[in-house]
């Protein structure tokens, strides 16, 4: 946490919370002006289930901006899944 506020410029808040992760995240971030986000699905192809459940629940609740970042490096632009066909 002392890296990430070092790396930020900003100062940082440890907090220990019990119940539904996501919920709990949601409701811990009531008065922060961003919430960065580790991504929570398959972190081994871009796409829609590189988030999971708890991130997306997260990422659509949240009541300040979020900012996902992965855990390790990204994965290549290739593993993108493919536009849906057009009608």
């Amino acid at each position: 946490l002392a890296a990430a506020e070092a790396r930020l410029g900003r100062p940082c808040t440890r907090l220990e919370r019990a119940g539904r992760v996501e919920r709990e995240v949601v409701a811990a971030a009531g008065d922060a002006g961003l919430l960065v986000l580790a991504r929570d699905g398959d972190r081994s192809r871009l796409g829609p289930h590189s988030l999971g459940r708890a991130a997306r629940f997260v990422v659509d609740h949240a009541p300040c901006p979020v900012l996902l970042v992965w855990p390790e490096g990204a994965p290549d632009l290739r593993t993108m899944p493919p536009p849906p066909p057009h009608p």
